[in-house]
């Protein structure tokens, strides 16, 4: 095998499948980090097609062996490997799954079974394209109404009607770990035809605060404004996008308008949102805008927003 790789011709060959293999590699743009496995395949010494031999009819009638290559299961692989970077899913949520999750609560249980539907909606949801398409998790009592309550009331109130620590994320992050591994999706073309070949399915997940914060100091930085919309863009154009916390960040009128900008595009292109927040739906409409919540709203519909309040598993002692 490795001798046979030597011949000019075979390395002429592999350049050509090795250009093939970057072209079939697109669909996976914008690549900001490189797989973390950076080893050479055995099988195909790294460039993505592996070669093979078959047997040929030719025109005199003779049979003979020939070269062939075909994409070798490395480079999805590599392609899945950059999904999930691209990502940004936190480190302490990489291994999330659905089967790690308590369900001994009422709160669990109800949003196990909301995210567990969309999973199993989600694939139709990206090719139909509905309006009502998106997943969202918010508090019965929001965290700002709670904060500008009495002090002497505000604690009692916050054991009676809590959102923290029910899980939120972990199964955002189950999600979106799951729709990597397994949705593919088609691009629509110019003309409103679907590209030939599907690709798999990218997914962002941002956290309100941090997020908020890159886009306000890539709006500082003196680049004509290239690293801003390059963080807005990749908000919009993500075919799933997993906003956790939303509404967490301090409120100003900066931000309230990347909110609309963000949310208002996904909106018009039916592209869905998964998101989290310790805001109510006052609160919540508060913070990022009622014209941004309007459109945020609009794309979960009443069956797909759910106000959840419980128990802290965090501070909740060991049975």
């Amino acid at each position: 095998m490795q001798e046979a790789l030597k011949s000019p011709e075979l390395q002429k060959r592999i350049a050509q499948a090795k250009e093939l293999a970057q072209q079939n590699s697109n669909d996976d743009e914008p690549k900001r980090n490189k797989p973390s496995d950076t080893a050479e395949c055995p099988d195909c010494g790294g460039t993505g097609a592996a070669l093979y031999k078959k047997e040929v009819t030719r025109a005199d009638g003779n049979v003979e062996l020939r070269d062939f290559f075909k994409p070798c299961s490395c480079a999805e692989q590599k392609k899945l490997e950059r999904r999930f970077q691209n990502a940004l899913i936190p480190e302490e949520f990489e291994e999330a799954g659905f089967k790690q999750y308590e369900r001994k609560t009422e709160v669990q249980k109800t949003l196990f079974n909301a995210t567990f539907q969309y999973m199993e909606d989600i694939d139709t949801i990206l090719k139909e394209k509905p309006k009502v398409n998106s997943l969202g998790f918010i508090a019965v009592y929001g965290e700002s109404e709670i904060r500008n309550m009495d002090p002497a009331e505000r604690y009692s109130f916050k054991q009676a009607h809590n959102n923290f620590g029910l899980g939120k994320t972990h199964l955002q992050m189950a999600l979106a770990r799951y729709i990597i591994e397994n949705i593919r999706v088609r691009d629509e073309l110019s003309d409103g035809s679907l590209s030939k070949h599907d690709r798999g399915c990218q997914v962002l997940c941002v956290s309100d605060v941090v997020f908020m914060e890159d886009l306000i100091q890539a709006k500082m930085s003196n680049d004509e404004g290239k690293k801003l919309q390059d963080l807005i863009r990749g908000a919009c154009n993500a075919d799933v996008l997993v906003w956790d916390d939303l509404g967490k960040a301090k409120w100003s009128e900066s931000k309230e308008g990347m909110y609309y900008q963000i949310i208002n595009e996904r909106w018009r292109h039916k592209r869905p949102i998964i998101f989290s927040s310790n805001e109510a739906k006052g609160s919540l409409s508060d913070k990022i805008g009622y014209a941004a919540s309007s459109r945020l709203f609009g794309m979960t519909g009443k069956e797909n927003l759910y106000e959840v309040e419980g128990q802290d598993y965090r501070l909740r002692e060991d049975e």
